[in-house]
């Protein structure tokens, strides 16, 4: 599958977008682009990746199991301190800054 330069303008007039012909040229290089890499995606072999377990986390724990809930909730057990994931950690959870326009709700 490709896409012509008269696709990107069908698309782009139906996004009421004006482009100009170095965008258009380029939109279309990198449409093509994404769908070649969509392809070789779709006909790699995944042989054995649906068998995997389920029940396996990624980095060898069981996803949960008591052991998982242990290892993942004490910050001792992470690589690194928890300051180099967030700036702090409280009751087994990363805290965060809130962003921007967004107030702590006391009740919760």
């Amino acid at each position: 599958m490709s896409v012509d330069r008269a696709e990107v303008d069908r698309l782009a007039r139906l996004a009421r977008l004006a482009l100009e012909d170095d965008e258009a040229d380029r939109l279309t290089d990198e449409m093509n682009r994404i769908l070649e890499h969509v392809e070789r995606l779709r006909s790699a072999d995944a042989q054995g990746a649906a068998s995997a377990d389920p029940s396996v986390h990624p980095c060898g724990l069981e996803v949960g199991s008591d052991d998982a809930r242990t290892q993942l909730g004490d910050p001792d057990a992470l690589a690194g301190s928890p300051s180099m994931f967030a700036p702090d950690w409280a009751q087994g959870f990363f805290v965060v800054p809130l962003p921007p326009g967004v107030k702590a709700d006391d009740d919760a």
